[in-house]
Formats: C-alpha cells, sequence, structure tokens
C-alpha cells in the first residue's frame, strides 16, 4: 500500500486546471469579441440614427421655408442665423416633431426610438446660393458676406453677413441641416427650390360682380367682353342691377349673365398663398395702407373696409405679356390709369355700393372680378378705347408657390465637424 501512495495520479488535476484556464482564457476573449462587436453596432446604429435625423431636419425645414419664404431682407430678418432643437419658431422645423427627446415624449414626435430619447439635438442653417456660394455650399463660408445681382430686378445686392433669404431671386436656396444623436455627429445639405403652383381662379371673365354701371352715354363699348361674358348676380334688368345703354353697343358681347350663384373668384386657402406671394416678393407688394403704385405680380392691399384707395398716377401698371393680380379684400379703390390684370374686389364687408370705380381715362386689360353685391362703376376711356378689355392671358398666368422641393444632384454629407 506505502507505494501506491507516492504515485503521480494527481497530475490530472493539474491537467484539468489547466483546461479550465484555457477554456476560461478562450471565453473571455470570445465575450470581448462580441462585446466590440456589440458596441460596434450601437454606434453605427447610433451615426444611422444621427443622419436619419438630419435628412428629417432638412425636410421640416424645406417644409417651413413652403409656407414662410424669405423673398426679401425683411423675411430674411425673420430668418435666425441658425435654427436650434430649443427653437420654437415659424420660420424653423417645430422640434415637437422630430425626437422625441426634444417634443418632451410627445406623440406628435416621428423619432421615438430608444436613440432619441435622450442626448439628441440638431441645428439648420439656412443661406442663398449667391455670392460666395454661388456654385456649391463651403461650410467655411457660410456666415460670410455674400453680394450679387437679382436675376430678376437686375438690381445689385449686398447683406452685411450671410444672405439668409433669396436675395439673388431665383427662388433657391441652400439649407444645411445637422444632427447629433447619442455624441454621433452627421451633417447633410442641399439645395432647396421653391415649386411654382398653378392657380385657377373661378371669375374667368371680363367681368364678374354683383351690379355694375356706366357713367357716359358715349357711343362706343365701354367694356369689351370679347372671348368671355360680363357676368352679375343681380337678376333684374333695373339700372339697380345693369345700368348702362344696349343700344350704343357699351358692353360685347350684349347679352349679360345674371346668376345670383355666381360663387366667389377664389377660396379663402388661394387668397392666403396669393398674400403669402406679395408677401414675399422682392420687394414685397404686400400694403397694410393704400400704396403709392400697383405694379407687381401680385399686390396684395390689406386695409380696413372703410378705406377708399384712390390711385391718382395716371400711368401704366405692367405690362401685356407680364399681367399682374391686385386683390383687396375689405375696402374700395378708385382707379385712374391703366393696368394689365386683374383687379380683384373679395369685398368681405358685403357692400352693395360701389366697390370698385374706374375714372375716365382709365384702362383695365384683363379682368375685373368683385365678389358679392358689389358695385361696378366704369367710366370711359378716351378715343374709342374700351375701359375694361378682356384679356384670356390675365387669367392663365396665374400662379403661387407649393412646396419646396430638393434640386436633383445638391444633396450631400459634410464632414461632421
Amino acid at each position: 500500500m506505502r507505494p501506491r501512495l507516492r504515485t503521480d495520479d494527481g497530475s490530472v488535476l493539474v491537467i484539468a486546471i489547466s483546461l479550465l484556464a484555457i477554456m476560461l482564457t478562450i471565453g473571455l476573449a470570445s465575450y470581448a469579441l462580441s462585446d466590440t462587436g456589440q458596441r460596434r453596432a450601437r454606434e453605427q446604429r447610433e451615426r444611422e440614427s444621427s443622419l436619419n435625423l438630419a435628412e428629417a431636419v432638412l425636410y421640416s425645414q424645406g417644409f417651413a421655408l413652403a409656407s414662410i419664404w424669405p423673398g426679401n431682407a425683411a423675411g430674411g430678418a425673420a430668418i435666425p442665423t441658425t435654427c436650434t432643437s430649443a427653437t420654437v419658431a415659424a420660420t424653423c422645423p417645430d422640434p415637437r416633431t422630430l425626437a422625441a427627446a426634444d417634443a418632451a415624449g410627445a406623440a406628435s414626435a416621428n423619432f421615438t426610438g430608444a436613440d432619441f430619447a435622450a442626448n439628441t439635438t440638431w441645428t439648420t442653417r439656412i443661406r442663398d446660393n449667391g455670392g460666395s456660394m454661388a456654385e456649391a455650399y463651403v461650410t467655411a463660408q457660410a456666415d460670410g458676406v455674400q453680394a450679387g445681382t437679382n436675376v430678376k430686378t437686375g438690381v445689385a445686392y449686398s447683406c452685411p453677413g450671410s444672405c439668409r433669404w433669396d436675395a439673388n431671386g431665383d427662388l433657391m436656396l441652400w439649407v444645411q441641416a445637422s444632427a447629433v444623436v447619442r455624441g454621433r455627429p452627421r451633417s447633410v445639405v442641399a439645395l432647396l427650390k421653391r415649386e411654382l403652383f398653378a392657380e385657377a381662379i373661378a371669375a374667368g371673365n371680363a367681368v364678374t360682380a354683383g351690379s355694375f354701371e356706366t357713367t357716359n352715354s358715349g357711343n362706343k363699348t365701354i367694356i369689351d367682353a370679347t372671348g368671355s361674358q360680363v357676368v352679375v348676380r343681380c337678376t333684374t334688368a333695373a339700372p339697380t342691377c345693369t345700368d348702362y345703354d344696349a343700344s350704343k353697343t357699351q358692353v360685347l358681347p350684349p347679352t349679360i349673365l345674371r346668376d345670383a350663384s355666381t360663387p366667389a373668384a377664389m377660396t379663402a386657402a388661394q387668397r392666403a398663398r396669393f398674400m403669402a406671394a406679395a408677401q414675399s416678393a422682392s420687394p414685397s407688394t404686400y400694403y397694410t395702407s393704400c400704396p403709392a403704385s400697383i405694379a407687381g405680380a401680385v399686390v396684395y392691399i390689406d386695409v380696413p373696409a372703410t378705406t377708399t384707395c384712390r390711385d391718382i398716377n395716371g400711368v401704366t401698371y405692367n405690362a401685356a405679356e407680364s399681367p399682374g393680380l391686385l386683390i383687396m379684400p375689405r375696402g374700395m379703390l378708385s382707379l385712374e390709369g391703366s393696368f394689365f390684370g386683374i383687379v380683384y374686389m373679395v369685398n368681405e364687408q358685403n357692400s352693395s355700393g360701389p366697390v370698385l370705380t374706374l375714372e375716365s381715362n382709365s384702362e383695365v386689360f384683363g379682368g375685373v372680378a368683385i365678389d358679392g353685391p358689389g358695385r361696378l362703376v366704369v367710366g370711359q376711356a378716351s378715343d374709342q378705347r374700351a375701359t375694361i378689355t378682356f384679356m384670356a392671358n390675365a387669367f392663365t398666368g396665374l400662379a403661387t408657390y407649393g412646396t419646396t422641393g430638393l434640386v436633383q444632384n445638391t444633396w450631400r454629407e459634410l464632414p461632421p465637424t
């Protein structure tokens, strides 16, 4: 028995411990490798989340620009140098619709995953595509001085710093959007273009009004509606409805359509779009008092119902190849000059008295629209010229602006810094 006690059978324990150590080493190495892979996967996911948020912020900024396009210096002044996830402004993306961290868990947030629950920020910058950034967006020049020439007016411009409005008038702006999700920054940029939106006006006639009268007994045509018609909402032939001399062919064609159900020339939504177009024009053609001039593609005169605006310049506004649109939601207008385009009196005061008066020697080439029971008073132009002459292209070229679209091949990712 004594020799057996001195044998080397205990070596099995040493081998077992060695094998256990090797297995433990391999296990720890595998765990470290797996942990590294998971960390890299998480980092990649967070980077992708950051890029997705940056793109969403870019398009959200485009949506805001579609609503309030900075078409002049006043509009540019309303654009912050930088919009951030802490900014609440009509000209910036709405933080509540983006990351849950900024929306405080609001149901309106579109990014609600774990990556967006905290440590999420974003910024946008709006810059004109003129001057130093006419060819491409250069981050280092985004806050520098910009200067150039407006492509529509031919007038030179210069911004004291970066132009945060459409200074060159080409309806395009650079938008840079940056996002940081869980410490992972991504930045993208694209050129966004304001898209035209064709508008149709219900009153495509030389005259649409509640009633009308001519103030001259001249033996000549005063309203030449050839190619269209004259429409009134009153339904009798009494002078309180249509007061003119039919025997002297003062209205052509001689038949007048009397229809009490004739709708308003535009919907409220259309008028709002045209108002926005006037506000964003360069220079702005939106007025809250009677303007000195009514020239422009869209002129919007937003005055109280008791106001009468009088044009006494006796000049010609716009041109046959580029007619305009004058909208006056309230009040009355007296015109002495010549106007190429459509004069639209919304008549929100619902007056049945004179809303638009065309004085002697005034002319409208296009059409006149008065909503409700409003009355049109038409004087006599000089010589044998008609006071109102229907011009079809005044109606076919009406347009406002819809969405902002991304200009092809301008999207790119910028270095995160």
